[in-house]
């Protein structure tokens, strides 16, 4: 299955979370989308949903976002991507950007993520857990 044409959103119409996260720099959850192909045992699951996760945070469904990382992570547990992305759903510096979104962060649930994510040798991982200190 292909990917979707890229849609250009003007900014002006973007919400503000999404405009805060696009100023926060890329995703490092994108990269984990191009998996050779014996990476996982599911590689079209795995990234179908890394993409639903990413849309659910776009519109700031973290509890959606959460759930389908989680289970990316599940499929594919040696994505750091995905355990990255698991644990910005719990991180309050990435919850902050979502209006009421407060209430669902967890910090030793984001460290918990990040540390695995680390142990696999994901530098971005160090950044977010020193964040969490």
């Amino acid at each position: 299955m292909a990917a979707p044409a890229a849609r250009h959103v003007p900014s002006g119409d973007m919400p503000e979370p999404v405009f805060l996260l696009a100023q926060a720099g890329p995703s490092p959850a994108l990269p984990s989308l191009v998996l050779p192909p014996a990476a996982t045992t599911d590689p079209p699951m795995f990234a179908s949903l890394m993409q639903m996760g990413d849309s659910a945070m776009v519109r700031g469904d973290i509890t959606r976002a959460r759930a389908l990382y989680e289970r990316a992570a599940t499929i594919h547990p040696a994505s750091s991507a995905a355990l990255i992305a698991a644990g910005k759903t719990y991180d309050p510096n990435i919850l902050r950007l979502f209006s009421g979104a407060g209430g669902l962060a967890d910090v030793a649930r984001a460290r918990a993520w990040y540390e695995r994510a680390r142990a696999l040798g994901d530098a971005s991982a160090e950044n977010l857990l020193a964040s969490l200190r």
